[in-house]
């Protein structure tokens, strides 16, 4: 009975493992996109929280570079290949994947209630009016400042233009590197200029220009940029050559004592053990707004040749979810675009209070639909601007021109 009852049991056990291993080849496997290489770690734990719920369902997560994704993503969907869902841009560069129907369309497939209209803004086709992706977090600018150097050298936390230079001059007096950013990444010039251009030139600059009401050789921008400029004092020696790379690295060795950057660095210099904490940018004068200039970063879409549609519009799905939304918050110290996530995190909440005199990022925002494009014109501006190439009133003059003439 015992040699019975043995045999029995593994007829049982070969049975259970042959239906595993059924199970297993019938699972859907989805291939998932995107260019946060940062962030590698927390989306395969984000995806083994769905693959839980969903175990006929394999999501492989592949980071690509985030400067080459663009060109790497359109090229395979023009190609009829690409990834079966996506991390994509927002607002222009959406639109360029999305009009020649490489994106599906989800109003109607996706129930999109937890977000906004605002936020839906950025993953809507102005041509047709649909939503081709599931926003997924806003990102705001602001100044990281290494706490222990300001207390070491007793410098006061700037609140006006006039005190950040005063601050900065300090530290360069000091002997310590005030600010880490640099030239040769030049899409950080822009992130650092969104710090500072929008309390120069005001609140109402932007629906003006939008609007065709003004254009970038108006006095305010010009200004602004003339404002700007007078930071190159400092940089770190040799600013030109600084990359991306270089800039955090300062910041984080305590080399610099401050760095302009995103609210996607926190988790960067968290890592790093840097005992830093954040701030708005200066007001231009005194009692002036700190306005922070904030934008949809992106979202996540299903390639419209995906043969593995349904399961590919489930995780989407689950995307557009509070749960999905807390762990974003949680894992990835994101400002989550679907709403009812609890934002618990110290560092988080500070950014979600500074959207209280919050401006859109000007040229992703409104200017990244055409060729070339406003964020084109001012990253290169602003490199001859700071290397002194060309004055304000050029670089203004030639954003202007450009964006007039872009098709």
């Amino acid at each position: 009975m015992k040699s019975l009852r043995k045999i029995a049991s593994m007829a049982v056990l070969s049975t259970a493992t042959f239906a595993y291993a059924g199970t297993a080849l019938a699972q859907t496997e989805l291939d998932f996109w995107s260019w946060r290489q940062e962030d590698v770690k927390a989306y395969n734990e984000i995806i083994a929280a769905f693959e839980e719920q969903n175990p006929d369902i394999k999501v492989t997560f592949t980071a690509h570079e985030a400067t080459s994704y663009n060109t790497i993503l359109t090229t395979a969907l023009a190609g009829g290949a690409g990834p079966d869902i996506m991390h994509t841009r927002s607002y222009g560069s959406l639109e360029a994947i999305a009009a020649p129907g490489y994106l599906e369309p989800l109003d109607g497939k996706i129930d999109l209630s937890a977000l906004s209209a605002d936020e839906l803004l950025g993953t809507t086709l102005r041509a047709d009016g649909h939503v081709y992706a599931v926003p997924f977090a806003s990102q705001t600018i602001v100044v990281f400042y290494n706490k222990d150097l300001f207390e070491q050298h007793d410098v006061a936390l700037p609140e006006t233009w006039d005190e950040f230079l005063a601050a900065s001059q300090k530290f360069k007096d000091a002997g310590v590197i005030p600010l880490a950013n640099g030239l040769a990444d030049a899409w950080t010039m822009e992130i650092m200029s969104g710090a500072f251009l929008p309390n120069f030139y005001g609140k109402d600059f932007f629906g003006e220009v939008t609007s065709g009401a003004t254009d970038f050789e108006d006095e305010r921008f010009v200004n602004a940029l003339e404002k700007f400029a007078a930071l190159k004092d400092y940089m770190p020696q040799g600013y030109e050559g600084v990359d991306y790379a270089t800039m955090k690295q300062l910041f984080s060795a305590g080399q610099a004592a401050m760095f302009v950057g995103g609210s996607f660095d926190i988790p960067t210099f968290v890592s790093s053990g840097v005992n830093f904490d954040i701030m708005q940018g200066p007001a231009a004068e005194e009692g002036g707004p700190r306005m922070v200039a904030t934008w949809l970063d992106g979202g996540y879409g299903v390639n419209a040749a995906s043969e593995n549609k349904e399961a590919a519009l489930k995780f989407i799905q689950f995307t557009a979810t509070q749960p999905f939304a807390q762990m974003l918050t949680d894992k990835l110290a994101n400002v989550p675009a679907v709403d009812g996530a609890d934002i618990s995190d110290p560092m988080l909440a500070k950014v979600s209070d500074f959207h209280a005199e919050a401006t859109p990022y000007i040229m992703l925002v409104a200017f990244r639909f055409n060729t070339p494009t406003g964020s084109t014109l001012l990253q290169n501006g602003l490199q001859e601007l700071f290397t002194g190439k060309k004055t304000a009133a050029e670089v203004a003059a030639d954003i202007s021109a450009g964006i007039k003439s872009a098709e």
